[in-house]
């Protein structure tokens, strides 16, 4: 996946998670709390409910995400933050899209969030 395809993706989601927000949110099946490695599992565009922390800064928006069973990259919009500050010790909800996007070596997994609450 080169950068361009990242970027847009990005922005797809982002886009999306924005006109959600603006109307409520979804209850139903999907909303419970998953493992990282489970999330690995389900289909592609798949509201998840994450518990974990936040590792480290990659790029402005991008994150190092983990919980016990492994990482996956998160996007957090800088509207997604509010008021809430975390840092590298602090356990955080996290509630977003997953996404598989193909880089060619087996795929890569991004968490774009629509709300982040620290625990």
């Amino acid at each position: 996946m080169n950068k361009k395809q990242f970027v847009f993706l990005v922005l797809v989601v982002s886009v999306g998670l924005a006109v959600n927000a603006q109307q409520g949110g979804y209850k139903g099946p999907g909303a419970t709390l998953i493992t990282i490695e489970e999330a690995k599992q389900i289909p592609s565009i798949s509201l998840v409910v994450l518990q974990g922390k936040i590792e480290r800064q990659m790029l402005e928006t991008q994150y190092l995400f983990s919980d016990a069973t492994g990482t996956v990259t998160l996007v957090i919009p800088d509207k997604v933050w509010g008021n809430v500050s975390v840092d590298e010790n602090d356990v955080v909800e996290i509630r977003g899209i997953i996404v598989q996007a193909h880089d060619g070596r087996g795929g890569t997994h991004i968490v774009t969030a629509e709300s982040i609450k620290k625990l």
